[in-house]
């Protein structure tokens, strides 16, 4: 049975506009329907001014666990009982996949979740709920499949990793490199840790310039300093320069499965160095970055040693042959069309 593709998805609202975010995948996958629910998860961010509201959203977050009606729904099931052949593919499950959905619409159709959240955030009710009531799972990491099917029971999970916008982050030869670390990005990322990292750096080295990509909230954690510089909402061509001219990128990561931050450098070129005491890493190989544990003296010594003028054109090339979208599309597809 040949079976049409429907698409269930937004953009984070740091994605919007940008080269970012796992929403691109719609622009690589041929799907038959298209179900935006950018509303929906635009109106879930924050409580309504409106007292009258308010009241409504908390009478909605303890009976639902949600704080404004999901619209989408409607959509999918309207599909879902005209059709018998689909396979929605909810892009974010973790935000917009709603099981008893399954229970409304007709047998034959399929719901597939992508994740990209580590095994640890799924442990409440609702999360194992996702888990254990899609049809199938597609998991942007390849570390914690084995967990995953803990709760499933069932071989119904694939990895497809995240992809990456090469035409637009690419090596620019042109482009001198700095005596620069960049750090970017928002999600489980500790500042405070790479606070004391940038302290201690530019201590030693008063020509070293830190540049800082990341939200206001985080600017917190950081110290002032003239030689730190932060940007926040800053374009992409903005970030592409900083990519290009940055001589080292690191990484606090508290844990990660995709991230858009790394596979952005290391298309670039970057030289990466990455922390975190729970390195996930099935994405690049060991010899391409350097990743250590969350140690103040490893980490130092770690950048020092990666800080280079030069290019990783070998880390460039491994990125658009593994990564691209056209890349993961086309995987994408043959997985879904063929369930």
């Amino acid at each position: 049975m040949h079976r049409k593709l429907v698409y269930v998805g937004f953009s984070f609202l740091h994605h919007k506009g940008t080269h970012a975010g796992y929403h691109h995948i719609k622009d690589y996958v041929k799907y038959d329907y298209v179900i935006d629910c950018q509303e929906y998860y635009d109106k879930s961010l924050s409580l309504s001014s409106s007292l009258l509201l308010r009241i409504i959203q908390r009478i909605l977050k303890k009976l639902c666990g949600v704080i404004t009606v999901p619209w989408y729904l409607l959509s999918i099931i309207r599909l879902g009982i005209m059709h018998n052949n689909l396979v929605f593919h909810y892009i974010y499950g973790e935000n917009i996949f709603f099981p008893f959905v399954k229970k409304i619409i007709r047998r034959g159709n399929l719901s597939v979740c992508t994740l990209h959240q580590p095994f640890s955030f799924f442990q409440t009710k609702r999360g194992k709920s996702i888990i254990s009531k899609s049809d199938y799972l597609i998991l942007v990491g390849n570390t914690e499949v084995e967990l995953f099917e803990s709760i499933t029971g069932r071989k119904n999970i694939y990895y497809i990793p995240h992809g990456v916008s090469t035409d637009f982050y690419c090596i620019n030869e042109s482009v001198k490199k700095e005596k620069m670390i960049l750090t970017v990005g928002n999600w489980l990322r500790d500042y405070r840790f790479a606070n004391d990292i940038y302290t201690k750096l530019l201590k030693s080295d008063p020509e070293l310039e830190i540049h800082i990509v990341t939200n206001h909230e985080n600017q917190a954690e950081l110290s002032k300093n003239l030689q730190i510089h932060f940007y926040s909402g800053i374009s992409d061509s903005e970030l592409l320069s900083l990519y290009q001219r940055c001589s080292v990128l690191f990484l606090p990561l508290i844990r990660y499965t995709a991230n858009n931050a790394l596979l952005e450098a290391a298309a670039c070129g970057c030289n990466i160095v990455i922390s975190s005491n729970h390195p996930d890493n099935g994405y690049i190989p060991s010899d391409m970055i350097t990743i250590v544990g969350m140690d103040t003296v490893d980490t130092i010594t770690a950048i020092s040693q990666a800080m280079s003028y030069s290019t990783n054109k070998y880390l460039s090339e491994y990125i658009v042959r593994k990564y691209d979208w056209r890349i993961i599309g086309n995987e994408t597809k043959a997985v879904l069309t063929n369930l």
